[in-house]
């Protein structure tokens, strides 16, 4: 496609000058604004684009470089065409913020004018009047006179009117007065061109400046923002309500304000305090407003520069706070007795439960949280599940029958198996004899169990390509009625966004705590089972 020089009166095109060279428009708003003042052009889109107005800089609006000066290229680059003998330059020198400068109509103001034609007599000798000037063909106007041919235009006018406009324009053409206008005009359109320039610049910067007042007025995001609205703290936070979510922070405080803050790998930052620690520094956020914004990127996962604006911190402090709070929550959490007794249990058992499961102890399901591939082969064939067709981590969550979280173990690489993870997670430990276990049908344990004292409840399997009895359905049925609960807790865990998706290789150090914390969080939302 070819292109056409967008300048006016240039009728440029690179099919019949090939030798020229062709440059776009520069993408900072200021530098384009200063180009279309040069070619005194401007961008008019609120017109039909088949207007003759309609002008828009595109990415195929072009100037050619008869419109600029050598000075202009950067040195060293230019090349000799074979059919003309003329410098060509081809890369603008945009570090110095060049623009076009030469064009037909500052070529013709700096024109020389032409000489004057030779002057003759007015009228002829003998036909002159007594008062008419005597010699006009050789008037040579003094500095500061432009009216002396109009000293008698009356005669002038009656003898020869078309010798008296002919004399008259050729004075005016010579008369320094007029010269002088010439040069001020000159010098009045450069000065409004420049005027022009700066203007664009000083819009540039006052838009540059009305943004940045709007982000500064812009509020901190804080507690008192959404503390009036349960709906909002269960959008960010996940609790179900504003008192369940002052209920886990007070529990937290009393640790926070003793903590230091992480300050990276390297660092030595103790988030479970001690007896006498020094506090670190403390950053600008309160230790409400700083669990809120862990809450918001566990529950949201949103990025650490959206909370740093948020929040209007820098992105490290939000780094940081994670880190602290994540650790400290993790720590907190582990000291709460979560693995409730058998009374315990007994109590809050769910009538469905009662009914055909007393003894159930625990529910408990692998899952599998997706990771993005390491960078490590040995990691990458360690984390592949066969199952989820992906690179994963796993862990085993255990939930009591009224549908607390009750035990979550260690994250271990995606292709562990169910009963290898049961085995290593300090589960068997947890039980004790009398007591069930009920899981899904990819949980081998039963040996394992039954070592302790305790028994399995699976659903049957189809043996064959027989049927399954009437007694296997009834068993099966009632198994998944009750087991259901598991999944809905796996999919409250998986609520929170920062383990849903795949999870970024940075946290890889963190997912211990990170998968406990969250799960342990779902046990401040409502009921699970009625």
């Amino acid at each position: 496609m070819p292109h056409h020089c967008c300048v006016p009166k240039c009728t440029s095109n690179s099919d019949t000058s090939p030798d020229l060279a062709w440059h776009g428009f520069p993408s900072d708003p200021v530098q384009k604004k200063v180009w279309l003042v040069k070619i005194r052009r401007d961008e008019k889109k609120d017109v039909p684009k088949d207007h003759p107005e309609y002008f828009e800089v595109t990415g195929s609006t072009k100037i050619c470089s008869a419109h600029f000066k050598s000075e202009d290229y950067h040195p060293g680059d230019r090349r000799r065409t074979e059919k003309t003998t003329d410098i060509c330059r081809r890369n603008l020198n945009r570090k110095a913020n060049v623009f076009p400068s030469v064009f037909t109509w500052t070529a013709e103001s700096k024109a020389s004018r032409k000489e004057p034609a030779q002057r003759h007599d007015l009228q002829p000798p003998a036909k002159r009047k007594k008062h008419a000037p005597e010699k006009v063909a050789s008037w040579d106007p003094p500095p500061g006179s432009g009216a002396a041919v109009e000293s008698n235009p009356d005669n002038l006018d009656a003898e020869n009117p078309t010798t008296s406009t002919t004399a008259t324009s050729t004075c005016v053409q010579h008369c320094p007065c007029v010269k002088e206008l010439q040069t001020a005009l000159d010098m009045a359109m450069a000065q409004n061109e420049e005027l022009q320039t700066k203007c664009a610049i000083l819009e540039h910067d006052a838009a540059s400046q009305k943004a940045s007042d709007s982000a500064d007025s812009m509020p901190r995001f804080t507690f008192g923002l959404i503390k009036g609205s349960n709906h909002l703290v269960s959008y960010y936070t996940g609790f179900s309500s504003v008192l369940m979510l002052m209920a886990c922070f007070n529990y937290l405080q009393p640790s926070a304000e003793n903590m230091r803050l992480w300050k990276g790998a390297d660092s030595t930052a103790d988030t479970h305090p001690q007896q006498g620690a020094k506090p670190g520094s403390k950053p600008k956020l309160s230790l409400l407003d700083q669990f809120l914004l862990v809450l918001m990127r566990l529950r949201l996962s949103l990025g650490e520069v959206d909370l740093a604006f948020r929040f209007q911190v820098s992105q490290s402090t939000v780094s940081r706070l994670t880190v602290t709070w994540v650790n400290l929550m993790y720590h907190q959490f582990k000291e709460l007795p979560i693995w409730l007794s058998r009374r315990a249990i007994d109590k809050l058992m769910p009538p469905c439960f009662k009914t055909w499961y007393p003894s159930t102890r625990v529910i408990i399901d692998c899952t599998e949280f997706y990771i993005n591939t390491p960078s490590l082969l040995s990691r990458q064939s360690a984390t592949w599940s066969s199952y989820k067709n992906h690179n994963t981590v796993k862990a085993l969550i255990g939930i009591a029958p009224h549908g607390h979280v009750t035990f979550v173990s260690d994250v271990y690489e995606g292709s562990i198996s169910d009963k290898a993870i049961t085995e290593v997670s300090g589960l068997l430990q947890q039980l004790e004899v009398g007591d069930s276990v009920m899981a899904d049908k990819g949980f081998e344990i039963r040996d394992m169990l039954a070592a302790v004292g305790v028994r399995l409840n699976i659903p049957p399997f189809k043996s064959g390509d027989r049927q399954m009895t009437p007694e296997a359905l009834m068993a099966t049925k009632k198994i998944a009625a009750v087991r259901i609960h598991v999944e809905r807790k796996m999919q409250r865990i998986k609520a929170y966004k920062i383990i849903a998706g795949d999870i970024d290789t940075t946290l890889f150090d963190q997912l211990n705590a990170i998968v406990f914390v969250c799960a342990m969080l779902t046990n401040f939302e409502g009921a699970l089972v009625a």
